[in-house]
């Protein structure tokens, strides 16, 4: 099984553990790989070698669905300049030769017209090969919420484990891990603004609240079309509940916009703690002779996570 280790990151298996001071190279080899990490691989007696670019092809287990057109062309410039200084990691399935980390470089590889690259070759198993992939690409910035969902989900279904065993996995905390995972709840239009960016991560998880899709999508076109804070978007989708609960819906304007501003503090500061605790969007209606407390859960699966968190406390 994947050491822990990897939730430091790939530089591991690549330079045992020690920062590349990557200075230039002398050799045709290490014009393409930087020295130190050359030199730890070939210490553990083990070899980069150079591998034609078309021999090698993508991971399967690979999350990001897309890549930025404009930073290849930027790496592949790079690597024109400077070579690939850090070999590529994969595994030899067949007569070819699978990516595990470092696609981007290959591809960039190409782009820069390289017949071939530097290769360091493991013997993995799908399950680590698929948990080396994911790792890599959570520690990068610019992988999306929902492609860090689906690299999830996929490394869940593939391993057949809990989210807590993948939360240990790529060194996560399990809230975390169901956080992104609840996600791939979303309609796919709520989906695909938060892949773009149209949307945060903070927006969909309030979304996800409600009751139905149509319900999520609408309220979702609100708060881009208004440019709606995670706060604002809270606030819209508690009067929603309330609503939904019988009660009146607290924007609106006359009377019952005097009873919102009447609301005592204590009960904004009750409503925040329980908002904290359970994860989950929280809605009281307060009165003096009776109250609710509206608790959104998107799923059966939100429904026992609550419930649990609940009959534990």
């Amino acid at each position: 099984m994947v050491d822990r280790r990897l939730g430091r990151g790939l530089d591991f298996f690549l330079s045992g553990g020690r920062k590349s001071a990557n200075p230039k190279a002398t050799t045709p080899l290490r014009d393409k790989v930087a020295p130190d990490a050359l030199a730890a691989v070939e210490e553990a007696g083990e070899h980069v070698r150079m591998i034609p670019v078309g021999q090698l092809k993508p991971n399967p287990y690979q999350p990001r669905r897309n890549m930025d057109e404009a930073e290849l062309k930027t790496l592949s410039e790079s690597i024109r300049t400077s070579g690939i200084l850090q070999p590529i990691l994969a595994r030899q399935v067949g007569k070819t030769f699978e990516i595990v980390a470092g696609e981007r470089r290959w591809r960039a590889a190409q782009l820069a017209k390289l017949t071939e690259v530097p290769v360091l070759c493991r013997e993995l198993s799908d399950n680590d090969s698929a948990v080396f992939a994911l790792v890599e690409n959570l520690q990068r910035e610019d992988l999306n919420a929902i492609e860090k969902a689906r690299g999830i989900r996929l490394l869940m279904d593939q391993m057949k484990t809990t989210q807590e065993q993948i939360a240990k996995q790529v060194g996560l905390e399990r809230s975390t891990v169901a956080n992104f995972l609840r996600l791939l709840d979303l309609p796919a239009s709520i989906q695909a603004y938060v892949s773009r960016g149209t949307l945060s991560m903070g927006h969909a998880r309030t979304l996800l609240a409600l009751p139905d899709h149509q319900l999520m999508e609408k309220t979702a076109g609100q708060a881009i079309k208004q440019g709606m804070s995670v706060r604002a978007t809270e606030a819209r989708v508690k009067e929603l509940l309330v609503a939904i609960a019988g009660g009146p819906e607290l924007g609106q304007k006359g009377a019952k916009a005097t009873k919102k501003k009447a609301r005592p503090v204590w009960l904004n500061e009750l409503e925040e703690n329980l908002i904290e605790v359970l994860g989950t969007p929280v809605a009281i209606k307060y009165g003096r002779k009776r109250s609710q407390i509206v608790i959104a859960c998107s799923s059966q699966k939100e429904l026992d996570r609550i419930f649990t968190r609940l009959k534990n406390s």
